[in-house]
């Protein structure tokens, strides 16, 4: 067995000592391309221990952990277990299951050349960022963003256009429609979610170009297409959270799809949580409905409770007592203006008055 030193390892929990599985975890498939280490897959696609597992084989993986504990426990090779500690495990949503991460091959996209060239947009000037501290997140993120995977394991989503040949094992891919032939399979894999939308400024405008025959729609082929009269858009207004996921990708794609920029202006607010500052979440169940605090408050002191007090780019938390007093600094207004019309209703009243006596 081979024996590394790694700083990922925390050397004051337990003994400082673990085992590596580079292909069935993440961290550890990190440590072990460092450290050069044989990514040898024991788990099965089936979920169950291949012939790596000796006599373990055909054991699902939660069987033989406990299998394995009972086998060193007779030959003396376990000195304690009497420790609880908190760790992360990634659920199935469906199922509930623990979910095992396994080796397999993914699709790529070569990000230096599409990073560099949304850097230089941003830097030059012909994207503006608001407010302009986010522009440092966004260069450091293109500076150190690593190849991109846009392939998902997932039941939802676009199929990736790839055909592989099931006879010579060739892939070919097509703009979406499949090759001639009995002998190609198509790959599985959806496209990334961000993949799909990184394309939404263009893509949106494109589907609604005039076809070089005529349009169906009824337009002039000599007319522009939407594509040309609304590409590049103006203003993209979005949660900071979002600068990594999606607009950093919409320049990239943008400007390798167009050779334009997507948006000349980058508009980023800040988030709504909830009242303790926690970011909301249908899993937390501490989500609010707009349309019920509406119906509660007044659709007046939801908007004033939304930006009173908040700077741009900035979260803020959606209290129950901020939106009272929103209500009632609404019903002051409302007060005010009752009042002053009537009393401008009295005014021109007794005007009437007047004239009619002399």
């Amino acid at each position: 067995i081979k024996v590394i030193k790694d700083e990922s390892v925390d050397a004051a929990f337990g003994t400082g000592v673990v085992k590596i599985t580079p292909a069935h975890d993440f961290n550890d498939f990190e440590v072990g391309k460092r450290h050069n280490l044989q990514m040898r897959q024991v788990i099965g696609f089936d979920g169950k221990m291949n012939h790596f597992a000796g006599k373990f084989e055909g054991l699902y993986a939660k069987e033989v952990r406990k299998a394995i504990v009972e086998e060193m426990q007779k030959i003396g090779l376990i000195e304690k277990i009497d420790e609880k500690y908190i760790t992360r495990l990634s659920i199935c949503y469906k199922c509930k299951n623990v979910l095992e991460p396994l080796p397999l091959e993914q699709w790529f996209v070569k990000v230096k050349p599409l990073a560099k060239a949304a850097f230089d947009a941003v830097k030059k000037g012909e994207i503006k960022i608001t407010p302009k501290s986010f522009e440092n997140h966004y260069f450091q993120w293109l500076e150190n963003l690593r190849d991109w995977n846009i392939s998902r394991q997932i039941v939802w989503g676009i199929r990736i256009p790839a055909w592989k040949n099931k006879k010579t094992g060739e892939w070919m891919v097509t703009e979406g429609e499949p090759p001639k032939g009995v002998d190609w399979e198509q790959d599985t894999d959806t496209f990334d979610t961000w993949f799909s939308s990184a394309q939404w400024p263009f893509v949106t405008l494109q589907s609604l170009r005039v076809h070089p025959e005529g349009s169906p729609r009824g337009v002039n082929p000599s007319e522009k297409s939407d594509f040309d009269i609304f590409y590049p858009t103006s203003v993209m207004e979005t949660g900071y959270d979002l600068l990594r996921a999606w607009v950093s990708r919409m320049i990239m794609m943008g400007l390798y799809k167009t050779e334009q920029v997507p948006f000349r202006d980058v508009l980023f607010h800040g988030l709504v949580n909830d009242p303790y500052g926690k970011k909301m979440s249908k899993s937390k169940g501490n989500v609010v409905n707009p349309l019920e605090l509406v119906e509660q408050y007044g659709a007046d002191a939801v908007r004033f409770a939304l930006v009173y007090g908040t700077a741009l780019g900035n979260d803020q938390a959606l209290s129950f007592e901020k939106l009272e007093a929103m209500r009632n600094f609404s019903n002051k207004l409302w007060n005010i203006a009752r009042f002053i019309e009537m009393k401008k209703n009295e005014a021109s009243k007794k005007g009437s008055e007047n004239v009619a006596d002399k």
